[in-house]
């Protein structure tokens, strides 16, 4: 239905809807790019709050709270998936998202900024568990993989757009440009219908087809096809038999060995996926930045990085199904540990107070490096090798467990790393990071699988 790079025309009204609910994850990543740029602000004395400058452990408050909000939001949003529909639930991703730059601007003390993140953690998770439901309710299984990747591409997009915004305008100038984005989302989310599987659910059959219609590309009732309608009630016979399908789980479908195995890399992969550093560093970048010695403004370095993951997002959805899961989470997992040790190299010489002159070009080369190899392949690939790697019963508990793990994990990496600068500096963090990397490519070499070319078993299902 597709070609290589392009869409079929029954295929654009799936195009189109996944780029209208991907803007709330787009103001979602300026969300998650905001600390950078104005946390050293906040740290200054012309900061902005009334209860005056930031200290190093409110600012790791500030950083690591997001991950707690991110618990929250995935909880609720996929309670509420369950019970109101996935295009709905999106919609309401505008809640938290929209009182994120309201309480940003109004801010006077610390503790609002504490509740902003947890605001825009809690969107976070509303994200994750409800936008991979949406693409595999609307998508043909031809495009789900270049509808899936927008999730990152528009994220990073976002993260990109707040450095850039972050170094031109002024701190209350911000969240009132910002607020743009969710309200364009609400308005254009009036136009999309929910999806046919939430509609099925939910009884609403003659909704449910004229949604699957709309998915589909059909605009009237006359061109629906013999094919359509068994495809339709292909679909509606699933839904209506999935509970009685269902078995419960039992504490010996964990217990077998091939689950154990897979329970065990999933959590391994989002352990890697936070204490590579990676996501802790781009949340910090321009602090980072400032702390390497780079001559290079800090502003001007944390955009040039946040174009780079874009690249390697990119080049991620292009190389994940040619060079395979295994040998390309290996590439990028060693070299993103070789990109941050070159970067501490340089950050312990420099301490050393060695003669740096002429390499002023090392801090934003490594890092730029390290978070290129990082999106081509730790990013993202954790993500969907799981639900390949997992038995299909307990794939859903599995998802839940790693995103559990990856909230903690991410907890800890974002709350320690401004202590870490302060206590042991740059290059003793990224020494505790690449080696957290170079460990992984032995663990990943011989543990994990390849599955290039397995099915996703609960996108086919849902």
């Amino acid at each position: 239905m597709c070609s290589s790079f392009g869409f079929s025309k029954s295929t654009v009204n799936q195009v189109l809807s996944s780029c209208i609910v991907n803007i709330i994850n787009f103001a979602h990543g300026a969300a998650l790019g905001w600390v950078s740029p104005f946390l050293p602000l906040l740290q200054s004395e012309e900061s902005p709050l009334d209860t005056g400058p930031v200290t190093v452990e409110q600012g790791s408050w500030i950083g690591s709270i997001l991950c707690l909000g991110g618990l929250a939001g995935a909880i609720i949003y996929g309670y509420l998936s369950e019970k109101l529909g996935v295009k709905k639930c999106i919609s309401y991703l505008i809640i938290p998202n929209m009182s994120f730059w309201i309480t940003i601007y109004f801010a006077t003390s610390v503790y609002h900024l504490y509740i902003a993140r947890f605001l825009a953690g809690a969107a976070g998770g509303g994200i994750i568990v409800t936008f991979p439901l949406y693409i595999a309710d609307i998508s043909d299984s031809q495009i789900r993989g270049a509808l899936g990747s927008l999730l990152a591409l528009s994220g990073n997009s976002g993260i990109l757009l707040m450095y850039i915004v972050g170094d031109f305008l002024s701190y209350r100038t911000v969240p009132v440009v910002m607020m743009c984005l969710p309200i364009l989302f609400m308005i254009l989310m009036s136009f999309i219908p929910e999806t046919p599987q939430s509609l099925l659910k939910g009884q609403n059959f003659s909704e449910a087809e004229q949604s699957f219609m709309f998915y589909k590309g059909i605009t009237t009732n006359e061109k629906q096809t013999e094919a359509f309608q068994r495809e339709f009630e292909k679909l509606k016979s699933f839904i209506l038999d999935s509970k009685v399908q269902a078995n419960k789980l039992v504490v010996s479908d964990f217990t077998t060995t091939i689950a154990r195995k897979g329970i065990f890399i999933g959590i391994f992969l989002m352990f890697l996926n936070q204490f590579c550093g990676v996501f802790a560093i781009l949340t910090y970048a321009v602090s980072i930045f400032t702390e390497s010695g780079s001559t290079m403004s800090p502003g001007a370095s944390a955009i040039i990085m946040g174009a780079i993951q874009i690249v390697g997002t990119v080049a991620s959805f292009i190389l994940v199904d040619l060079a395979g899961r295994k040998l390309l989470l290996m590439v990028s997992t060693f070299g993103t540990g070789l990109g941050l040790s070159c970067l501490g190299v340089y950050s312990w010489l420099r301490g050393q107070d060695v003669n740096m002159d002429g390499l002023d070009w090392v801090p934003i080369v490594s890092l730029s490096s390290a978070v290129l190899l990082f999106c081509v392949g730790l990013c993202n690939i954790p993500f969907f090798v799981l639900p390949e790697i997992l038995p299909a019963k307990i794939c859903n508990a599995g998802n839940v467990i790693s995103m559990i793990s990856i909230t903690i994990f991410s907890f800890i990496s974002l709350k320690i790393l401004p202590i870490l600068l302060e206590v042991i500096h740059l290059y003793g963090a990224l020494a505790i990071f690449a080696s957290t990397c170079f460990l992984g490519v032995i663990i990943i070499a011989l543990f994990i699988p390849e599955t290039k070319g397995k099915n996703l078993i609960t996108a086919e299902n849902v």
